[in-house]
């Protein structure tokens, strides 16, 4: 069994790969055991562009009801380019443009749950510290806005 926030990043990895509309780009969860290998293998076998849905992180819960039932969420989305890899022509602009157009205002759906991702009113991109060497690289900052329960253990 999941937990609802990884199921929430996979929605958002899903819908990324569905509405992306780069066919240069690798679209991965944050989950991996060595996760820097991994993301230096993605850059390099996608033509230098890659993104990476990175963990969830609750902000605001309802603290009258059991649960924990989450009301907010942030989820950053980092977009990777190696500049001497990527000859597809969509560089870290273009595809942190179409991440935000394919997910700012999407409806997310989590089983239990239901709510709004939104690209952060202000900074909504910045840069991350520490990117893969010989790469650039933006954070996209969202916030899931709705209602998202955490189911009883069976």
């Amino acid at each position: 069994m999941s937990s609802v926030l990884s199921q929430l990043q996979n929605a958002v990895v899903q819908q990324l790969q569905r509405r992306l509309c780069l066919s240069s780009a690798t679209v991965l969860a944050r989950r991996a055991v060595d996760l820097d290998s991994q993301v230096e293998a993605a850059v390099q076998s996608a033509l230098g562009l890659t993104i990476l849905v990175l963990d969830p992180t609750p902000r605001r819960v309802e603290s009258a009801v059991p649960g924990p039932v989450f009301l907010e969420i942030a989820l950053t989305v980092r977009v990777i380019e190696n500049l001497l890899a990527n000859s597809a022509g969509a560089g870290l602009l273009v595809a942190a443009e179409r991440v935000s157009q394919a997910l700012h205002l999407w409806n997310w759906p989590a089983p239990g749950g239901e709510g709004v991702l939104r690209l952060a009113e202000t900074n909504p991109w910045t840069s991350p510290s520490g990117p893969t060497r010989g790469a650039v690289a933006l954070d996209l900052h969202f916030w899931a806005e709705g209602s998202l329960a955490v189911p009883e253990p069976r």
